[in-house]
């Protein structure tokens, strides 16, 4: 796997073997990255990838002028794949956390974080763990507004859980769901 764009072009990422982590297929990162720059200014933003992996989409992210990027995953052996890749960028423009992902959202909270940019693709989710995420990104006050989440999903989401996003892209890839969603019409404060 390697990165797609930017200053990072061309570099070579590990991937964490065996059925824990699914690492995006390609295809299916460019295409997201395609459409979020449509939508999106990568200079200057924070991302947040709430189940890492092997820290690709960070990285892809890093690569395209993300300026800060937090990157989760609660299995160690991730955690061990994501160091290496984002030692390979020589950047020191990200954090690595190893937590549960809704222990990782209070914390983020706790810390006055805020991020322009989510990724989220969990491992096995159950629908359950979309809307328990999107209810704690806007009760939590984690996002700024006109932030965008790129979904991967192995099944379609119900509309509802979505709902309080606006859908900018959907594409059905067989057996692989990508969402492109953007707060938008939040409540300044």
């Amino acid at each position: 796997m390697n990165v797609i764009s930017g200053k990072y072009k061309g570099l070579k990422l590990n991937t964490l073997e065996g059925m824990n982590t699914r690492p995006t297929l390609t295809r299916i990162k460019e295409d997201a990255f395609n459409i979020i720059d449509n939508y999106f200014i990568f200079e200057g933003k924070k991302s947040l990838d709430i189940f890492g992996g092997s820290g690709a989409l960070t990285i892809e992210g890093l690569s395209r002028g993300i300026s800060f990027g937090i990157v989760n995953d609660y299995s160690r052996d991730a955690i061990k794949v994501i160091k290496s890749n984002l030692a390979k960028t020589k950047s020191t423009n990200w954090e690595i956390h190893n937590k549960d992902y809704l222990e990782l959202l209070d914390f983020l909270s706790f810390k006055h974080k805020k991020f322009d940019l989510v990724y989220m693709d969990p491992p096995f989710a159950k629908i359950e763990s979309y809307a328990q995420v999107f209810t704690k990104l806007l009760e939590l006050n984690l996002l700024n507004n006109w932030a965008v989440i790129m979904i991967e999903s192995e099944m379609p989401l119900n509309e509802e859980v979505i709902s309080q996003f606006k859908l900018l892209k959907y594409k059905d890839y067989n057996k692989k769901h990508l969402y492109i969603i953007r707060l938008e019409n939040k409540d300044e404060e």
